[in-house]
């Protein structure tokens, strides 16, 4: 009796919750991790986000890269070193857009993409997505936390553009050492993810490696700051990424390509 009482209060909590639901509009289903609720920022990227949307959404953009500031620098600002040369190189020519903001976590790229509108009007063949680091290096949310508000992304954007094509990238090492915890925790999450990939809508693919010593250290002439990327590490990262890239711009994704992943 006990055991029944439980669980009608239990379904009468989630009703109710669910009626309460903000992100029901979106067809976000109600969660209680804060990876996967969205979250407005009211700091210096509001206004960031405003600029961003006026300067890269235009018609008929065919590739989208959305992050934080390691997509985000693939533009060199504020006097840090990035990847402006490499982008120009391989990005700007096919008139992509840069989606990415500086300390994002999960919760406020779904807020982006959600409440902040960062997909209307856009039917790229390609979005390009890699987040969570800075779920980590804020609050040190746990990997299972942030590896649900990266689905909670990915379904969000295979809803709100059916006919692009996801390309999820795993969240590149960081920190000089390989036994920083830190490493790990990225191990895990990347773990988490990788089975999103179905080869229909999803595919998954980790270069991290290519940012590695032998040994597994890190140096500052791939990640400046064993965080950020150095414009060789923009290098390193288009050209790992790029036959894979062509294989979903040009073709269905279905290309040899996947089977020889680092």
């Amino acid at each position: 009796m006990k055991l029944f009482v439980c669980l009608l209060l239990l379904i009468v909590v989630t009703a109710v919750c669910a009626d309460d639901w903000p992100w029901a509009k979106y067809g976000l289903p109600v969660r209680h991790n804060r990876c996967s609720v969205p979250l407005k920022r009211t700091d210096w990227a509001e206004s960031y986000h405003t600029a961003m949307l006026e300067r890269e959404k235009k018609p008929g953009v065919n590739l989208v890269f959305l992050g934080d500031s390691i997509t985000m620098m693939w533009r060199s600002q504020s006097g840090y070193e990035g990847g402006t040369p490499v982008w120009e190189k391989y990005y700007a020519p096919r008139g992509a857009a840069n989606l990415g903001i500086s300390g994002d976590r999960t919760e406020h790229v779904l807020w982006r993409i959600t409440e902040g509108g960062d997909l209307d009007g856009l039917n790229p063949k390609v979005l390009v997505l890699m987040i969570g680091i800075n779920n980590r290096l804020q609050d040190n949310d746990k990997p299972q936390w942030v590896a649900a508000g990266i689905k909670t992304i990915v379904d969000y954007i295979k809803t709100k553009l059916p006919h692009t094509k996801i390309l999820l990238l795993g969240d590149f090492p960081c920190w000089e050492q390989p036994t920083d915890p830190a490493r790990q925790w990225v191990k895990d999450v990347n773990a988490l993810i990788a089975p999103l990939a179905d080869h229909q809508r999803v595919w998954y693919l980790d270069i991290g490696p290519k940012f590695l010593e032998p040994d597994g250290t890190i140096v500052k002439a791939k990640l400046r700051d064993m965080l950020h990327l150095s414009e060789i590490g923009y290098d390193i990262w288009a050209k790992a990424m790029e036959p894979y890239l062509v294989d979903l711009l040009d073709g269905e994704g279905k290309g040899e390509v996947w089977e020889r992943q680092p």
